[in-house]
């Protein structure tokens, strides 16, 4: 089974962040229900991004049950191209299956606070961010079933600025969500960024930025080349690069 992710429209990603605002946060994952070895993702936007740097030394952050602490631990930080950070986050110790973990990051601001927040359109409320542990372990990597193939370009403009991105397709397998580890590569000047990106319903990979933030952005009239690798929610890795991609920038104003 694969469940396809939100991430608040996580670029993982290329976010587009509708009001240009100066505060965002994506949480991923986000299913209601978790595998007891699942990892996380904080996604900061502009202004929030200092919090995702920060992490563990300003900015404690934790899982809380009622009866049950357990610290997050930092993996790997990303620094996106188009104020975008993100940071996987580790559990230090096993999550009690069947019990709720609320998500807590200490010494927030009260606008701040309200990051931790999702809006729950059936209630009609926003409601702090949890999850319910499985009981269940997934040990297994994602596979392969077809390799990435550029399918689209797109260079659309909008209020604040164009939205830019090139568009991948890839078949994969899991048991578990996958997130898509994407290295871009800039032909000129060798500059290389790593990030971590989700798959859409069409098994699509966005490579770009929307209007206001996103993981990668493009120079006019580059050639950049791309690969990438399978990572599911539970950090099992599939350990392969696919082969480069060389594609022409999709920036084209």
């Amino acid at each position: 089974m694969k469940i396809l992710l939100l991430f608040l429209n996580l670029t993982f990603l290329g976010s587009l962040y509708a009001d240009c605002s100066v505060y965002g946060l994506n949480v991923f994952p986000k299913t209601e229900t978790i595998n007891k070895n699942s990892f996380f993702v904080l996604e900061g936007y502009a202004r929030t991004q200092e919090i995702i740097t920060l992490l563990n030394s300003k900015y404690p952050v934790y899982l809380e049950s009622k009866n049950h602490r357990v610290n997050l631990s930092i993996k790997r930080l990303n620094i996106g191209m188009f104020n975008l950070t993100q940071a996987i986050l580790t559990t230090e110790e096993d999550l009690i299956p069947d019990v709720v973990y609320f998500l807590r990051i200490d010494n927030l601001g009260k606008l701040e606070e309200r990051l931790l927040t999702i809006w729950n359109s059936e209630l009609q409320k926003s409601l702090p961010i949890s999850w319910k542990i499985d009981n269940e372990k997934d040990s297994i990597p994602p596979k392969l079933i077809e390799n990435p193939i550029q399918i689209n370009s797109s260079n659309i403009k909008y209020g604040c600025g164009p939205a830019i991105f090139s568009d991948f397709k890839i078949i994969t397998e899991d048991q578990s969500e996958i997130i898509i580890k994407t290295e871009l590569v800039n032909l000129y000047n060798g500059e290389s960024t790593t990030y971590f990106l989700t798959i859409n319903d069409s098994n699509i990979v966005r490579v770009g930025h929307g209007m206001c933030s996103g993981a990668f952005t493009f120079e006019r009239n580059i050639k950049y080349k791309v690969r990438f690798s399978l990572i599911d929610i539970c950090g099992n890795e599939n350990e392969q690069w696919t082969s480069w991609i060389n594609f022409d920038s999709p920036n084209k104003f």
